[in-house]
């Protein structure tokens, strides 16, 4: 009996100390809550944030400034991680080049980077918040080691499905009434029925491969610098495509590296409903 006396005391005491721990963690919880939007705060006047044009900021830019432009997006920092994507298999000269490029600070090439990599805004739908909380949140620590902080960056987003006419009649002016030499896969304009160029003065195309371009990349330039300089060079390569405008830039060509515009461009003429499994039709090899 003295036994169970004992066992019913030491139950209650440990009851009375376990409610007073669990009040004072409660407590101490409800006080750091109050508190950590100060410790953010002082982390976020900390915080370095790239600053990069909006899309029609950086059509302007190119327009205005007759400037080339080389694009990264998710896929390019896969392969800067020494990872495959679908169009490219991972490649560490690619990895090398790619990173020189996003380190460089020619003022003639627009270097862009996301917007979405930093930042969501209100008017970010649920998929571009989960993307960024996801892939951005996963990778945003090395990847911001390699930006520079006096650098003006630009966006690669004017390329990917802009959804008025005015966006579009915006991005023509940059080749509107002048010869332009097309650099593409060799699939790319097989499905097309709008081409977005046919406002250019004249085009001629040059096929690369669609997929793992960067294999014959030494081969792909020997042929793009047999072009005139006075030609505009507009590149559907993926991510060869950043690394070509580049050194076309370099050589004194205007060189634009311009993602997913072509078919773009033709999915807005044609109506095409953007739904999920027309976009992973849409992001997927040509």
């Amino acid at each position: 009996m003295k036994a169970l006396f004992n066992f019913i005391n030491n139950l209650r005491y440990l009851m009375r100390y376990n409610i007073k721990e669990i009040y004072k963690d409660t407590l101490y919880t409800k006080y750091a809550l109050d508190f950590i939007k100060y410790e953010i705060k002082d982390e976020l006047d900390n915080l370095f944030i790239p600053k990069i044009l909006s899309n029609e900021e950086t059509i302007n830019y190119i327009i205005q400034n007759n400037a080339s432009i080389s694009r990264f997006g998710d896929g390019e920092f896969i392969l800067i991680n020494n990872g495959s994507i679908g169009f490219q298999k991972a490649n560490k000269k690619l990895s090398e080049r790619l990173t020189e490029i996003l380190l460089s600070n020619d003022q003639n090439i627009c270097i862009a980077i996301p917007y979405g990599m930093c930042h969501t805004t209100n008017s970010s739908n649920d998929f571009e918040k989960y993307f960024a909380r996801t892939f951005w949140g996963a990778n945003i620590n090395w990847i911001i080691k390699l930006l520079k902080k006096d650098k003006l960056y630009f966006s690669p987003g004017f390329t990917i499905l802009p959804e008025s006419i005015d966006k579009y009649h915006h991005i023509r002016q940059i080749w509107k009434n002048k010869d332009i030499t097309v650099i593409s896969g060799d699939r790319v304009f097989k499905k097309v029925k709008f081409n977005v160029f046919d406002n250019a003065k004249s085009i001629e195309y040059i096929n690369a491969p669609t997929v793992n371009a960067f294999e014959r990349y030494d081969k792909i330039l020997a042929q793009a610098v047999k072009i005139p300089k006075d030609r505009l060079i507009c590149i559907i390569l993926r991510p060869t495509a950043t690394v070509l405008a580049y050194d076309l830039a370099k050589l004194g060509y205007q060189a634009l590296d311009l993602g997913h515009i072509v078919k773009s461009y033709d999915a807005f003429c044609k109506k095409d409903e953007l739904t999920p499994s027309y976009l992973n039709k849409f992001f997927a090899k040509d």
